[in-house]
């Protein structure tokens, strides 16, 4: 079985561009996660592209390095293959319309549906619609209108921003009104901060169930008023298990098409779990998960597409795993 992977900061998406440092490393190690499980599998043939800026990956049997856009490349790369792996940032609707692409020239594409995509993307989007289905929501607005309440400070990202990226925490109202009148970017949303413990759940989704493979606790670092990710401890909060089960299955009822690994970032507070946002894509604490429940998890999910049916994965054996970032 031939598999095409896609990682797109690294795998050519940027051709021309800058390269954002951060994603780069956060790219490579879900790519290395998912070539290395493949192996392991038995999975050998495999191709990836890769930006000519970035080191070569070894494992690769079939590695072509991109040196300008990639879009008129990768429909014959994805037509030559049986399976087609897609890691991309949701960015400027970039996510949805590769699934697009990919859904339209690949047998087997891992991954959900274009529909979906765009409404994960959005944290205005998705947050209305959780809230509306009674799903504890981190209240979320445009900067442009009107400024949820907070005696904490604000959180200020863009709607359908990648992780911590360009993420910032303004503690009073001066500098948010002053943030406000200084930015035109009709993109940004805010949120209230909330002081608890942030945490993030790993799902494998199909049809209408879904299986939960870690809980995940999330290291932030706010340095000069920004947030960044530095670590991720996969299955470190098992104790939400049972809570964060009952809330995967409720946003997989309320956002259609949700398919494959789905990432989703929340917040703890008084014991009750608030959604930040969803990741309809791998996310960083993919790369500790086999470890952490002791399979294949990149093997897991390939059967679950290729036999239409979810593991069933017992999380009481689950140990933690730190991925540092």
């Amino acid at each position: 079985m031939h598999h095409f992977l896609f990682e797109f900061i690294t795998g050519g998406g940027l051709a021309g561009q800058d390269l954002p440092r951060t994603l780069i490393k956060e790219g490579t190690i879900m790519l290395q996660t998912l070539l290395t499980e493949l192996i392991s599998a038995g999975h050998v043939d495999i191709s990836l592209t890769r930006d000519q800026r970035v080191n070569p990956h070894n494992q690769a049997r079939n590695e072509y390095m991109i040196q300008q856009p990639i879009a008129e490349e990768l429909a014959s790369l994805m037509q030559a293959v049986d399976v087609s792996w897609l890691i991309a940032p949701e960015t400027n609707d970039c996510l949805a319309t590769l699934a697009e692409l990919f859904i339209q020239h690949s047998k087997v594409f891992i991954g959900s549906n274009p529909e979906a995509i765009r409404i994960a993307s959005s944290k205005l989007l998705s947050n209305k619609m959780l809230a509306e289905a009674n799903i504890n929501v981190v209240e979320t607005a445009t900067l442009s209108g009107n400024i949820p309440a907070s005696q904490t400070g604000w959180i200020v990202k863009p709607d359908d921003g990648v992780g911590a990226e360009d993420c910032y925490l303004i503690k009073n109202k001066k500098q948010l009104t002053a943030m406000i009148n200084s930015k035109q970017d009709g993109n940004l949303i805010i949120q209230p901060y909330i002081d608890g413990q942030s945490m993030s759940m790993s799902l494998l989704v199909f049809g209408d169930d879904v299986q939960l493979l870690a809980c995940n606790k999330q290291y932030i670092l706010i340095e000069n008023e920004a947030l960044s990710l530095v670590a991720v401890g996969v299955n470190e909060c098992l104790s939400y298990k049972d809570k964060m089960q009952v809330l995967a299955k409720k946003i997989v009822d309320n956002i259609a098409g949700l398919v494959g690994y789905i990432g989703v970032d929340m917040i703890e507070m008084d014991n009750e779990l608030f959604v930040l946002d969803i990741n309809p894509r791998f996310t960083t604490a993919y790369a500790g998960l086999s470890e952490s429940l002791g399979c294949n998890v990149t093997d897991l999910i390939l059967n679950t597409f290729l036999n239409n049916n979810l593991p069933d994965i017992d999380l009481t054996k689950a140990g933690p795993v730190r991925i540092n970032i």
